[in-house]
């Protein structure tokens, strides 16, 4: 007979191999490539990465906090006392940051009091003073929100007012140069504005911005096409802009239809009215009756006809499917239809569509092909190039313009003509014609010109090629993915909802959090007022509001547009958001913003962060979605009668 010590280690045994059979592996780098080996939806995981890599890959946080037990909400207390004591100690001793709190937020408050003149001297919403006074009304009423100075509710309140007399009596906003018959849909020109009307009524309660509003949801309703979308532009009365873009059509460039999307939505919940979403089911028909691709290859170009057959519009956007039209017009788009719907046929095509992308990124992992771009990166790149730390400009393994729809090569797109990355065959120049430029030297060939220090061909500099990854940002579909690997759709709703009013011990454990973001010692750095120094980027030196736009872009890749969160390289602007979030947790901390203000809801259709996510506890965060404060955003009866 066994001993018992030999059943009990047998059992221990067993339980570890199970456990490590259950246990996802971390996602490794390859030290020769120093790019990840497998980013496919099987290998997905946030398991053991830092939080800077956790949020290059995936976005921010949602933070969850449940119902405590007496014991727990006791032990939290104490924590909680002894957190703020060691706050006050930094803020008092000389060894250790003496006022800095207090420093950091005159700083805020002294830069917000003297825009408040400049600003509302403002006379129109025209030229420069479009972005500046959107910019302004947002930064002053979030302001507003966190400092409770009614100064600044009044100053955004006059941005929102030289916005509001500019809207069109139809409802949309001026396009710059063209009459009220023309609608520019893209870019925010309408759409951007619609928000900033719904955060006025939020804080005046006054019925002007809410109709506003409104007027811009109907006429956006109006030009729906009938596919589902929308397109670039339109014209009332007929005739062209003179602008390139689609009428009738639906496009996935620039927001054209996702912009709308999202304020059909939010049309809904504000008014309870099923005219704005009883067709919205319809983009997703549309989008399984354009994709383009043979075998595994799953894309989608940018823009379509009313029946879904590929069109081309600026000399850049042809009829090919491209990676940015799955990042800022497809991916999110899916999302949304799951999560109301909870088909699972868009999850599908949405996990089709990343794994051909990162089949592509698997193949250009070679480091043969590596070496062939940084020849060219260190080679081509230009010198004044300061949007991200990759200053050598270097190519991201994954990252072409477009593909052929089937998968025989890929390219940069420009003069309406593909520009293969490799050896173009005689059998893809006859199937695709004109779709590729047919003299355009592949990678290796280039390669060997930048090693002979050559200049490039039609003096192309490494911008040219690498635009796309430089301009894209896989976080938003990637954590998409990963939630629901992990746990459906549940998952992903647990991820994209929040409270609008914390319970006592959920506000408990949210102080508790964010007294530990006050302590952390990065944060407290990259928020330290060096009022005065050469290339000090703090509030002080701000022009404008600017830096209200790079939330937007916060987390994500920082050798891409993205990532400022990471970004330290002057001018960087991210030191005056670090100062804002290091008040705005204290004020959590000391409970001066209460359970109320500060759960803020859900991140719903997420109308600030583009192609990532900011945290749930962000001081900006989704501003847009939190005008009309809901758990859930996607509690819509999308395809019902």
């Amino acid at each position: 007979m066994k001993s018992p010590n030999a059943f009990a280690l047998l059992f221990v045994l067993i339980a570890m191999t199970a456990q490590s059979a259950g246990a996802e592996e971390p996602l490794i780098i390859d030290k020769n490539t120093g790019q990840y080996k497998d980013l496919s939806y099987d290998a997905l995981t946030d398991e053991g990465l830092s939080w800077q890599d956790r949020t290059q890959l995936f976005g921010g946080e949602t933070v969850d906090y449940s119902e405590l037990t007496d014991a727990e909400r006791t032990k939290k207390q104490n924590e909680l006392k002894t957190l703020l004591a060691r706050i006050e100690v930094r803020e008092n001793q000389n060894w250790a940051d003496p006022k800095l709190l207090q420093r950091v937020e005159a700083e805020i408050l002294t830069w917000l009091n003297n825009q408040i003149e400049p600003v509302t001297a403002i006379q129109s919403y025209t030229g420069e003073d479009v972005q500046r006074l959107r910019n302004a009304a947002v930064g002053f009423f979030r302001a507003y929100e966190i400092f409770g100075e009614k100064k600044y509710l009044g100053a955004g309140l006059k941005c929102a007012d030289l916005i509001l007399g500019s809207q069109w009596p139809r409802g949309h906003w001026p396009w710059p140069g063209k009459s009220d018959r023309f609608i520019r849909i893209q870019d925010g020109y309408t759409t951007r504005p619609f928000w900033i009307m719904l955060y006025a009524y939020k804080l005046s309660g006054d019925k002007k911005y809410f109709e506003s509003a409104i007027r811009c949801a109907d006429v956006l309703l109006s030009i729906k096409r009938p596919g589902g979308g929308w397109g670039d532009q339109w014209a009332f009365d007929g005739g062209r802009s003179g602008n390139t873009g689609v009428y009738h059509g639906t496009s996935f460039n620039d927001g054209a239809t996702n912009d709308p999307f999202q304020i059909m939505v939010m049309a809904y919940h504000l008014t309870n009215d099923k005219k704005y979403i009883e067709k919205l089911h319809e983009i997703g028909k549309f989008i399984f009756k354009a994709k383009m691709g043979e075998g595994d290859v799953v894309g989608w170009c940018e823009q379509y006809n009313d029946d879904a057959q590929p069109v081309r519009a600026r000399q850049y956007e042809i009829e090919l499917p491209y990676p940015r039209a799955l990042t800022r017009g497809i991916g999110p788009l899916l999302v949304w239809l799951y999560l109301m719907d909870n088909d699972e046929a868009h999850m599908d095509l949405l996990r089709g569509a990343y794994a051909w992308h990162e089949r592509v990124r698997q193949k250009e992992l070679d480091p043969k092909l590596l070496a062939q771009w940084k020849a060219m990166a260190r080679a081509w790149s230009p010198s004044h190039h300061t949007l991200t730390g990759n200053y050598l400009m270097e190519y991201r393994p994954g990252w072409p313009d477009a593909w052929l729809p089937d998968g025989s090569n890929w390219g940069r797109v420009l003069s309406f003509k593909m520009m293969a990355w490799n050896p173009l065959t005689v059998e893809q120049k006859e199937k695709y014609g004109n779709l590729v430029d047919h003299t355009w030297p592949p990678v290796a060939n280039l390669a060997q010109l930048a090693q002979s220090h050559q200049p490039p061909p039609r003096e192309y500099n490494m911008y040219v090629h690498c635009h796309s990854g430089i301009g894209n940002s896989l976080s938003e579909i990637r954590r998409a993915l990963l939630e629901h690997k992990r746990g459906g759709r549940d998952g992903m709703l647990k991820y994209y909802s929040h409270p609008t009013k914390y319970t006592a011990d959920q506000y408990l454990q949210a102080r508790i959090h964010a007294a530990h973001r006050v302590l952390d010692i990065r944060n407290r750095r990259m928020a330290f007022p060096y009022t005065g120094r050469p290339g000090y980027t703090g509030m002080s030196t701000a022009k404008d509001f600017g830096f209200v736009n790079s939330k937007g872009r916060w987390y994500g890749d920082p050798n891409t547009k993205w990532g400022a969160a990471f970004q330290t390289v002057y001018p960087s602007k991210n030191t005056i958001w670090y100062q804002w979030q290091l008040v705005y947790d204290a004020k959590i901390a000391r409970g001066q913003i209460d359970a109320d203000a500060a759960a803020r809801g859900g991140r719903g259709l997420e109308s600030v962060a583009t192609q990532t996510h900011l945290d749930s506890w962000d001081v900006l965060g989704e501003w847009g979605m939190s005008c009309y404060e809901m758990k859930n955003y996607f509690d819509v009866p999308i395809g019902k009668k």
